[in-house]
């Protein structure tokens, strides 16, 4: 590794783990979860999504493989929740599944993010490349509480480089990629395509999963009442979670705002915010009525649905 290193890392407080063990822990959860995770293996983990029966989101979860099993990051709050679930389907499968408390979560993006996560294995519960943005790069690395700062020290070694987000960069980099997170952005009372992540955590092409009849039919149907959007707005001020935000010129709210964070820009331009809003259909769509973008306003400032990724 350079010191010209195009990784950025983020430890992520906000994962409880459970761990599976045993021969059938891939085929078992893989037949609960909404991803295909027939190709968990060291080295190669998965992003997916616990539902419920009727399509709603429990949790998403980060799936990495072990030597004996699974290690299976949840949202936090969700943890002892989520192990009931697993274990009321929990039958004939030669599965043990419990708690794990002391496992810290790191998240590695950047061209040469599994390189880096495979050349700290040595350090790890596990890894593997997990794609939570859709860049066709990024990295899971699980390690012990104990052993995070030494992780992180040998990170430091192999990789001078890499750059180290605070909570604040990390939520720049999910809003530049629309990657939404659990309990901030959207919550129990979303489906995939309500929260953005029917391309990003579900499987087209698995077999059955918990809530995927559901879903399927969502997607037939093509009809969604909200979903989350990225939104550009003008001035540097983050905007309240739950600000309204309305079409330009009207007052009637046709959404609200959920997480934001201040964009970087270049030398001299105007500096913006990005942020998440949880828009009514039909807004969510930039073209409305397939003329012009449609112009927003958030707190009588200017604001507009971006294309993504952003640089």
């Amino acid at each position: 590794m350079t010191s010209a290193s195009s990784v950025s890392f983020f430890v992520d407080s906000a994962r409880e783990t459970l761990r599976a063990r045993g021969p059938d822990a891939v085929s078992w959860l893989n037949g609960l979860v909404s991803a295909d995770l027939r190709g968990v293996a060291p080295g190669r983990g998965a992003y997916a999504l616990l539902l419920t029966k009727t399509g709603k989101i429990r949790t998403d979860m980060d799936v990495l493989a072990t030597r004996d099993g699974l290690l299976i990051g949840v949202a936090r709050g969700t943890g002892e929740a989520v192990r009931e679930v697993l274990d009321a389907h929990l039958v004939m499968e030669d599965v043990e599944l419990e708690r794990a408390p002391d496992v810290a979560w790191l998240r590695l993006s950047g061209e040469g993010a599994a390189r880096l996560s495979l050349a700290l294995s040595e350090q790890a519960l596990a890894h593997g490349a997990i794609d939570w943005l859709g860049t066709g790069s990024g990295a899971a690395l699980s390690v012990e509480e104990r052993a995070l700062g030494a992780a992180l020290a040998r990170l430091a070694e192999l990789d001078p480089g890499a750059v180290a987000l605070d909570p604040e960069g990390w939520r720049l980099l999910r809003l530049r990629h629309g990657f939404p997170e659990f309990g901030v952005d959207y919550g129990t009372d979303d489906n995939p395509h309500e929260a953005a992540l029917d391309r990003r955590a579900v499987s087209w092409d698995k077999g059955c999963y918990l809530g995927q009849e559901v879903v399927c039919m969502q997607d037939l149907r093509g009809k969604v009442k909200r979903r989350l959007a990225v939104l550009e707005i003008a001035g540097a001020d983050l905007p309240a979670p739950d600000s309204p935000v309305a079409v330009a010129g009207h007052d009637e709210s046709v959404g609200a705002i959920r997480s934001a964070a201040v964009r970087g820009v270049a030398p001299g331009a105007a500096t913006t915010v990005l942020a998440f809003a949880r828009l009514k259909a039909p807004y969510f769509d930039p073209h409305v009525d397939g003329g012009a973008p449609t112009r927003f306003s958030v707190q009588g400032r200017a604001a507009r649905i971006v294309t993504l990724p952003l640089p």
